[in-house]
């Protein structure tokens, strides 16, 4: 997905049926709760930008999590995904290593999640 200016990220995020304001979006970015690419033209927002914008919303007016409250919530979700892109890189290194070797570490690692 290409990168949207702001307005564009509003309106695409109306046409999902959420409500929100510029003023709103402005405010998050404030809080640093999100945040987009600014250059002069403005700010521009990738896709992960406006989901976590849309989680936002709804965190606020679906669930009725305070403002103190939201960025505790935002960095334990960057924690969870951090350790999940780590988790896919080893993956991908223990799919890479020899058969012997990988044995051994798939039988270690069952072992220690077995204790």
């Amino acid at each position: 997905m290409a990168l949207l200016s702001l307005v564009e990220v509003i309106t695409a995020i109306r046409e999902e049926g959420i409500e929100i304001q510029q003023t709103e979006v402005e405010g998050f970015i404030q809080q640093s709760w999100v945040i987009p690419l600014h250059e002069e033209g403005g700010y521009f927002f990738d896709e992960a930008d406006k989901a976590r914008i849309e989680l936002i919303c709804e965190l606020r007016r679906d669930m009725a999590i305070n403002d103190e409250a939201v960025p505790v919530i935002l960095n334990l979700l960057d924690q969870l995904y951090g350790l999940r892109r780590t988790l896919g890189e080893i993956r991908e290194a223990v799919r890479e290593l020899p058969p012997d070797w990988r044995a051994a570490f798939e039988k270690r690692l069952t072992e220690s999640l077995g204790e």
